[in-house]
Formats: C-alpha cells, sequence, structure tokens
C-alpha cells in the first residue's frame, strides 16, 4: 500500500513539474518578445553624451551584434572602424556636417563595404543593404546596453566618402557607409511614435484595408469603363448638384485633399466643343488651397451604398485629419495626376480654365443676402474643362 502510495505521488509530481516548465516556457517567450519589442519602439537617436569612455566589453558586444545582421549570399561585405580617438573623433566631426557630435562623444563606429567581399556583377550593390542591417543591429544593441547613438550617413555622398576615407586611411576598396556616433546619453531622450496605418498596403499598394475581400474582389472596384457623356449622361444638369451633393477632389500623389460640394454648373463656353464643370469654392475651406495651386481637379458622384462619404467629407475639413483613411477610401489618379477614389460610380476630370473670386460690386440681392452672414468668405468660381468621363 505504502508502495502505492509513493508511487501515485511521484507520477503527481512529474505532472506538476512538466506543467510548471510548460508555464514557465510560455512565460519565457511572452518576456522575451516584449524585451525585444520594447527595445525596437523605445530606441531614439542620441546626439548628447557624457564625458564617460565605453568600456571594451560592451563595443565587443556592439561588434558581434553588426556581424550577426543577414547578408545576401551570406557574403557579410563589411568591415567596421572602431574610433575612440578624439582627435580621430573631431575629424570625423568636420568630414560630416550631421555627424557634429561625434567631437564630443567617447566612440564611434564606422559602418564599411568591404568590395572584395562584395557580391560580383548586378548583385554588387547589396552591400549597403547588408551594411545598413550590421547598422540597425548595432543602434539597437547599443540602446539595449544603456547607450545612446546616432545613425549618420556617409555613403553615397561622395565628397563625405573622400574626407571619411582619408581620415580613416581607407583603401579603394573599403567604402564608408555611415558613422555611428555612440556614448552614454546625457538628458532625456524620448521616443517617437511612427506608427503609420497610411504607410502599409495589404496584398497590392493601394489597399489599407487588411480585413477588406481577396484581390480578385478588389479589383473590381476598379473596373470603370470610359463613356461619352454628351450623349450618354443620365443625371439632370438643374438637379446634379442637390441632394447629397457631389466630392470635388484635387491635389497630387504627395498632398491632396477632397470635399463635398452642392453648387455648381454644367454647360459650354469659349466654343461649343469646350464643355465644362463649373464649381465654387469657398476661401476658408482648406481645398481652396489647393484649387488654388492645381490645374487639374475631379468631380465624382456616389451611390447610396457610399452615402456616408458626402455626409463625412461635408462635415469634416482635411486640416484636422486624413479624411480618406477615416473612411476607408482607396485613392487612384488620372492621366494627369489628379485624385479620385475607386469606390466613386462616376469620375470625370477637368482641366481649369478659368479661376475668379465673385465681384461684389456685380451682386444682385440673392447673393447680397448669402454673404450677409457668411463666415467662410466669399466663393472663388473655377471653371472646368471636361477632359474625360468614367463610369462603373
Amino acid at each position: 500500500m505504502r508502495k502505492h502510495n509513493l508511487f501515485i505521488i511521484s507520477i503527481l509530481s512529474i505532472i506538476f513539474l512538466l506543467l510548471s516548465c510548460g508555464k514557465k516556457n510560455t512565460t519565457t517567450h511572452n518576456d522575451a518578445e516584449e524585451a525585444v519589442l520594447n527595445n525596437i519602439t523605445t530606441r531614439v537617436s542620441v546626439r548628447s553624451y557624457e564625458n564617460k569612455p565605453v568600456e571594451e566589453a560592451k563595443v565587443e558586444k556592439l561588434l558581434r551584434a553588426g556581424m550577426a545582421a543577414p547578408s545576401a549570399m551570406n557574403k557579410q561585405p563589411w568591415h567596421f572602424v572602431v574610433v575612440t580617438d578624439k582627435q580621430q573623433l573631431k575629424a570625423l566631426a568636420q568630414a560630416n556636417p550631421y555627424a557634429k557630435m561625434a567631437a564630443q562623444a567617447p566612440l564611434a563606429i564606422v559602418v564599411c563595404g568591404d568590395m572584395n567581399k562584395a557580391i560580383e556583377g548586378k548583385g554588387r550593390e547589396f552591400w549597403v543593404q547588408d551594411a545598413s542591417a550590421a547598422t540597425q543591429n548595432i543602434l539597437l544593441a547599443a540602446h539595449a546596453m544603456g547607450l545612446g547613438a546616432v545613425w549618420t550617413g556617409t555613403y553615397p555622398s561622395e565628397e563625405r566618402c573622400q574626407a571619411v576615407a582619408e581620415i580613416l586611411r581607407l583603401p579603394e576598396t573599403i567604402i564608408p557607409l555611415n558613422t555611428i556616433v555612440i556614448g552614454y546619453p546625457n538628458g532625456d531622450n524620448q521616443p517617437k511614435d511612427k506608427w503609420s496605418p497610411a504607410n502599409v498596403s495589404y496584398n497590392y499598394y493601394g489597399n489599407n484595408d487588411e480585413k477588406t475581400q481577396n484581390i480578385d474582389q478588389q479589383e473590381n472596384k476598379t473596373e470603370f469603363t470610359e463613356f461619352d457623356y454628351t450623349s450618354d449622361f443620365k443625371g439632370n444638369p438643374f438637379t446634379w448638384f442637390k441632394g447629397a451633393g457631389l466630392l470635388l477632389a484635387v491635389g497630387d500623389k504627395d498632398n491632396h485633399n477632397a470635399m463635398t460640394i452642392g453648387w455648381g454648373a454644367l454647360g459650354n463656353v469659349w466654343g461649343y466643343e469646350v464643355n465644362t464643370i463649373t464649381v465654387y469654392v469657398a476661401p476658408a475651406r482648406y481645398t481652396f488651397e489647393f484649387m488654388e495651386k492645381y490645374k487639374y481637379f475631379t468631380v465624382m458622384t456616389f451611390d447610396d451604398k457610399h452615402k456616408e462619404v458626402l455626409e463625412y467629407m461635408g462635415t469634416h475639413s482635411g486640416r484636422d485629419g486624413n479624411k480618406e483613411e477615416a473612411l476607408g477610401l482607396h485613392v487612384a489618379y488620372t492621366e494627369h495626376g489628379a485624385p479620385y477614389y475607386l469606390e466613386a460610380s462616376e469620375v470625370y476630370e477637368c482641366e481649369i480654365i478659368y479661376r475668379d473670386q465673385f465681384d461684389q460690386a456685380g451682386f444682385g440681392e440673392i447673393p447680397q443676402k448669402r454673404y450677409a452672414n457668411f463666415p467662410a468668405g466669399i466663393h472663388h468660381m473655377y471653371i472646368g474643362k471636361i477632359l474625360s468621363a468614367k463610369r462603373k
């Protein structure tokens, strides 16, 4: 009986030990993950240092971290020049306008590419990526050890490369990529949150919603067909701008804005072949800045499924945030670079051929009443020649 009890106790002890080990391993993994991610997201560029040398053991750890980086075909085409001499540090500070802090730093590591170890032929420039990966490893290792560091670029500036090469007596086969200035931080350096969903696409460029349908379904959004608006215009020109309104967009790939419009006119001017859409924008509107700067704009219609687009665009300003991001819209650009949205039903691209502000001297009773108490200012008129029209 006693042996039987001891056997049961032994089995239970082993089970408890296994469960404890499993829990410990999970906890260790989670802790390691958190530590690594925290080290990455809290790293900052440090440009001011204490008057304190960096220990040799830590310098070796930095170099080992650099050499642990991945490299194309495992060529490891890097060479590291460790600089601790004050005169050399001052010389490096003079050689690079962005490395002035090196004059007061205790340490710099110049990351170089060794062309004798670089890939031959078309893959030769991969040394830049390899040495950059090594640089990032060193920066993260420095942060993990309580050091502060900053990456200051040298390559591809020929002037800087030549100056650094002369200071360090580099042979022609060794090209300096950058100088990492390192030391113990002097002062409080706060990290920046650089996360921006606008910098991310899913499955293809411009798709910012990871929850959208598959690519084939997404591509259906882009199936616009050019049509002859002079014979196949389905709207009523007297009511086209009424109701929920239309969307006006203007700008380019670097910067653009859109707003809902409820006023406008269709017709032609200065010749029967000059078909036009005329829109009106008040000076206080954010879109006004773009209409004054750019030559092309688009006017879009939306179906009832996207009614919230016109509502939101008409009640929020682009000065306060990215409206298309908030709505999950997918932006595209016309042949002339004007923005439009793939969710639109129809898109009309126009070229501004006339712009001017309404002249108060010519106001009759209606505009006089409109602008008697209108804080957005007197509207500007933009006559746009229609260049193209397309619909889903």
